[in-house]
């Protein structure tokens, strides 16, 4: 397996009070790293409290799962290994990352396709950091978070194609306040669940784009081919953007959860509504959201969070109408005071 030298210096910055370092040899894996991560504060001196050492895998596929290590989960797009303290992640088109839970690190053969399909650098990141960060207490939640105007988080929780992505960029277009795309951090905080904002590119299909104004300008005038998209290959692609460029002042750091939203495109429907779903139908909606049951040592915690959550925050289904505009409106009556 081939290592390179790293060449230059990490890349260290503040995730909510935690410091990661990001080492690569390969400096197009230090660029998007930057691109990605970029907007938050950087750290100087010190040891930081997770490191990551990634190098690019020479060849198409990822390194084959290491000998002699049990199987925790297996698919054909993501498979987890353990043993002891040491958890490896396997993804067959975009690399191998050994997890150290000990030593809090990542070490990671990546393919270059991981740099090239919509979305996997993030991905991979995310899987692989998941599991220190459940052990600190933050737990990733699948889901669009955006601030409202009186202080709390919506959370937007869905499959692809049901209208998440669409619904929050209509908050964004509104003067709300991103806390994630995808992938938010959900804490307890004094016994209440706390949204903490986790950084990711935007994107759309164009003809979400094409709802929105000031997002046009992401729509090429003379098509190109366009990236491709981890979830769907074959169809449909997205645009891809950072907040940064679309919006002004995008981002805020943290806030109560306020209001869950499941999301359903109602075809025909004149004005968006929202449906309460009763509290244990929504925790079981959430858990394949919330959860990783390979990750057998923090399931109870996150079960625990996710029941606080749907007792603290109302919970809806969200019936869309195509009137984009309508949306803030009907999402702030839901985000509780």
């Amino acid at each position: 397996m081939y290592h390179a030298q790293p060449t230059s210096p990490p890349i260290v910055i503040n995730l909510h009070g935690l410091s990661i370092a990001f080492q690569a040899p390969d400096q197009s894996f230090k660029d998007r790293f930057e691109h990605v991560y970029g907007h938050l504060p950087r750290e100087t001196g010190g040891s930081p409290a997770i490191t990551i050492d990634w190098h690019i895998h020479r060849h198409p596929a990822a390194p084959p799962p290491p000998p002699g290590m049990p199987a925790l989960s297996e698919s054909p797009l993501v498979s987890y290994y353990g043993s002891g303290d040491l958890v490896v992640v396997r993804l067959p088109k975009y690399g191998l990352v050994t997890v150290d839970l000990a030593n809090s690190r990542l070490i990671g053969a990546v393919t270059r396709l991981c740099l090239e399909a919509y979305g996997v650098f993030e991905d991979v990141l995310m899987m692989t950091l998941a599991p220190l960060y459940r052990r600190r207490g933050w737990f990733p939640l699948h889901a669009f978070a955006a601030l409202a105007p009186n202080g709390r988080a919506a959370l937007i929780t869905g499959n692809m194609g049901s209208g998440k992505t669409t619904t929050g960029l209509a908050l964004l277009s509104a003067g709300w306040k991103l806390l994630s795309n995808d992938s938010p951090l959900l804490r307890l905080a004094n016994d209440q669940v706390e949204v903490l904002a986790y950084p990711g590119q935007l994107s759309a299909f164009d003809d979400s784009l094409a709802r929105f104004d000031a997002l046009k300008q992401f729509i090429p005038t003379d098509p190109v081919p366009e990236t491709l998209d981890l979830l769907a290959p074959s169809g449909r692609q997205k645009r891809v953007f950072r907040a940064e460029e679309a919006f002004a002042e995008p981002w805020a750091s943290t806030g109560p959860a306020g209001g869950v939203f499941f999301p359903q495109v109602v075809p025909g429907l004149e004005q968006s509504e929202l449906v309460p779903v009763p509290s244990t139908k929504a925790a079981l909606e959430l858990v394949p959201q919330a959860i990783e049951g390979w990750d057998k040592a923090t399931v109870p915690q996150s079960l625990h969070l996710v029941r606080t959550l749907v007792e603290q925050a109302p919970c809806y289904i969200l019936r869309l109408s195509p009137q984009v505009e309508q949306l803030p409106e009907v999402i702030s009556q839901g985000v509780t005071e």
